[in-house]
């Protein structure tokens, strides 16, 4: 509508017109032209009671309904499309629903469900992944979840280990978060949500953004399936101006309790915050065909433990202590994210080995 504004306000040639009809007319081409008809999709909406405030004039949830609707009716006729929500009527932290599995075609049954959504309860956002866990996500076909919420967890679940349990049990997906008008704390916690998801988080912080957000997720995930720096070398990481390294990775005894202390440091360009993650893997790397995106641990389909810290600064030094089963030969690497806006990988560490059996002696 600003870009409408602006061509009523100047005198404009006809040639100048007829292109601006041609973008505006672009713009709202249905999703179809961009969107793969083998693609399976899961939409979760958050139907608590908070979507029921306004918001420049109209509910949170009639802005989502009336963006949801756009999206789906633009969706080629024989994508995969599944329904998931909490709240909608139902009081507490019990409101997770199924309202319709994975099905090819379903877009429009989808859209009818949608529409019939009251917002009421809570925000259970642990058990509704779980709901989506068990019914809709497989091993053999990657998932794309896309996640509407006004809020976090407000029910005493624990959202990351359902990630983590999705990840160790070999389930392919990707979760899209998009945060409606959420404060800083909150959108923080969603955006470590979506980095687990290997997915992204859009702030949302009036209905125009939808547009914007929907057209990265639909429009441009399979050219960026993850933002990164300018620099796409990881056979280098030391040349890279961010960069994580791990220091030494020593064994440790207290009591019956055994296992290992991995110490890193990290520095960055920017005062910000950041986050670290750390991988472990066996020390077999398993066959594999698919791409990996720039910076990005190659060995993620080899997981077997994942662990986050959190800093700030432009560099630091952290630790991580894990137990680790005896007669386990492993691996371990660590990336480095930047916390601020969209979140993205800045930096990836060479792999260390883990030696067996951990000496009685002390870091």
């Amino acid at each position: 509508m600003r870009e409408k504004n602006r061509i009523q306000e100047q005198p404009l040639s006809r040639a100048s017109v007829f292109v601006g009809c041609i973008l505006f007319f672009l713009s709202y081409l249905p999703l179809s032209t961009q969107s793969q008809p083998n693609k399976r999709y899961v939409f979760i909406l958050d139907a608590s009671g908070s979507m029921s405030e306004k918001w420049d004039g109209k509910t949170r949830m009639a802005v989502a309904k009336e963006k949801l609707l756009q999206v789906l009716g633009g969706l080629p006729k024989d994508v995969s499309v599944g329904l998931v929500a909490y709240g909608n009527r139902i009081a507490g932290c019990s409101s997770a629903r199924l309202y319709h599995p994975i099905q090819r075609g379903a877009a429009s049954i989808v859209s009818q469900k949608i529409s019939s959504i009251v917002p009421a309860g809570s925000t259970p956002i642990a058990q509704t992944l779980n709901v989506v866990g068990e019914f809709l996500l497989n091993d053999v076909q990657e998932t794309e979840i896309i996640f509407i919420s006004d809020g976090v967890e407000s029910c005493d679940g624990d959202p990351k280990a359902v990630l983590y349990q999705w990840k160790q049990s070999g389930k392919k997906f990707r979760m899209q978060i998009l945060g409606i008008d959420i404060d800083p704390k909150g959108e923080e916690d969603l955006k470590r949500l979506s980095i687990l998801g290997d997915g992204h988080y859009y702030s949302l912080k009036g209905p125009e953004d939808y547009d914007s957000s929907f057209k990265r997720i639909f429009f441009s995930q399979d050219l960026e399936p993850n933002p990164v720096s300018e620099t796409t070398n990881t056979s280098q990481p030391t040349s890279y101006p961010n960069q994580i390294k791990i220091l030494n990775i020593l064994p440790y005894e207290d009591g019956s309790e055994s296992g290992y202390i991995l110490n890193y440091e990290y520095t960055a360009k920017a005062n910000s915050s950041y986050m670290v993650q750390l991988y472990l893997y066996p020390y077999e790397e398993k066959q594999r065909s698919f791409p990996i995106p720039p910076l990005r641990e190659r060995r993620m389909g080899d997981l077997t433990k994942l662990q986050i810290e959190l800093k700030s600064g432009s560099e630091g030094k952290g630790r991580f202590v894990f137990p680790l089963p005896k007669g386990k030969r492993m691996k371990a690497s660590a990336e480095l994210w930047d916390l601020t806006g969209v979140p993205k990988i800045l930096a990836l560490s060479e792999e260390k080995p883990i030696h067996e059996n951990p000496s009685s002696g002390r870091n």
